[in-house]
């Protein structure tokens, strides 16, 4: 796969947000004028999510409670849902899979079924080698006008992030995208 490009080449000159608060900050702009297409890619078996009372429950070993909490804490992001919905956005998200899964995404597949009740479209492939060699962070496209690509620590700590507006570097991130999903299926038929 001579033609495929690491995240990391990817943002070798991209403007650099040195702290979450402002790296979130600069998504207003793309999830207000995408017009077609989200597409997100994630590439950790576990992340932090401090300030997420849900997450918080299951840190503190309480899964019942997490659960509970989940509709709550999605609820926040109903309106964004709605807003796609509404401009008929696709949304789709794929993520590698290593076994045993992690209790943190048991956890999360709960939250991937509130997503798609709001129309995103969520796909699992095992874990391969496209994970080593080129997807080497997390990232979103906005259509073909902008890309996030995330800068997450060791332990899964979100420490700011790479926006690319660069038409050629997105392409090479909707390629990246578009092999990882073509080996993926649908993350409930993914047999845990």
């Amino acid at each position: 796969m001579t033609d495929l490009f690491s995240t990391s080449s990817i943002i070798a000159n991209a403007k650099y947000y040195s702290n979450a608060s402002d790296f979130f900050q600069s998504f207003n702009d793309p999830w207000d004028k995408v017009r077609g297409q989200i597409l997100k890619l994630e590439t950790r078996q576990t992340y932090k999510e401090c300030g997420n009372i849900s997450y918080e429950a299951l840190q503190d070993g309480n899964y019942e409670l997490a659960l509970q909490l989940l509709p709550q804490v999605r609820a926040e992001d109903d309106e964004l849902y709605r807003a796609l919905l509404n401009k008929k956005v696709d949304f789709f998200r794929c993520r590698p899979i290593v076994r045993p899964i992690s209790e943190y995404l048991r956890w999360e597949i709960e939250c991937y079924k509130l997503n798609e009740r709001m129309g995103e479209r969520i796909y699992f492939s095992e874990h391969n080698d496209l994970f080593d060699k080129y997807a080497l962070h997390d990232f979103m496209v906005f259509d073909r006008f902008r890309a996030m690509i995330h800068d997450y620590n060791f332990e899964g700590d979100i420490q700011g992030g790479w926006v690319i507006s660069d038409i050629q570097l997105i392409d090479k991130l909707i390629t990246l995208f578009s092999i990882i999903k073509a080996s993926a299926v649908d993350y409930s038929q993914f047999q845990i």
